[in-house]
């Protein structure tokens, strides 16, 4: 092992996940037909919900319109529904 490839695996940590037989073979099935091994495939699922270091679009423009004073004031939530769009039934 190179010296890049000790420095990648060292900061890797190992989690076990308690299946059956059958249901190992079918998730290693389905990492093969997606050209993944078994760590790539079950992370490409997990990371969808990890932290992102840098906000997603919609959130860096909600920051840029409050910063710029686009915002809507609300006195209470029927007042934010009503804002919104949302009738009364709605919400009651």
């Amino acid at each position: 092992m190179g010296a890049h490839s000790q420095a990648r695996h060292q900061d890797r940590a190992k989690v076990t996940i308690d299946c059956t037989i059958d249901e190992r073979a079918y998730i290693k099935m389905l990492a093969a037909r997606a050209h993944m091994n078994l760590s790539e495939f079950i992370l490409s699922y997990l990371r969808k919900d990890f932290p992102q270091e840098k906000p997603n679009k919609e959130t860096m423009q909600a920051i840029k319109d409050t910063r710029e004073g686009r915002t809507t004031r609300c006195e209470s939530l029927e007042d934010f529904w009503d804002k919104m769009g949302v009738k009364p039934s709605a919400y009651n």
